[in-house]
């Protein structure tokens, strides 16, 4: 689901009377204050819905699959959703 379609979904399940382009920057607003707030507390918490948190991967060996040369992944974060169970 794009930012577009979900905008359309907000708009049918809003009581107000709101524009595709305003739900759109309502949508906008909401997903950069969800980033700021992971990139500052390290994770998001939603009651009865799940949590978004920061993760840090491991570096690790791979090998290239044409060459078979061997090559270092280097460490990253990446922010990963857990849902909660009733979720489940």
């Amino acid at each position: 689901m794009n930012r577009r379609e979900m905008a359309k979904l907000y708009v049918k399940m809003s009581p107000e009377k709101l524009s595709t382009a305003d739900a759109v920057e309502e949508i906008t607003e909401f997903l950069e204050t969800v980033k700021e707030a992971i990139a500052l507390d390290g994770e998001v918490r939603f009651p009865k819905r799940g949590a978004f948190e920061i993760l840090t991967r491991k570096p690790r060996v791979v090998a290239n699959p044409v060459t078979r040369e061997r090559m270092t992944v280097y460490s990253k974060k990446i922010v990963k959703f857990r849902a909660s169970k009733k979720i489940k």
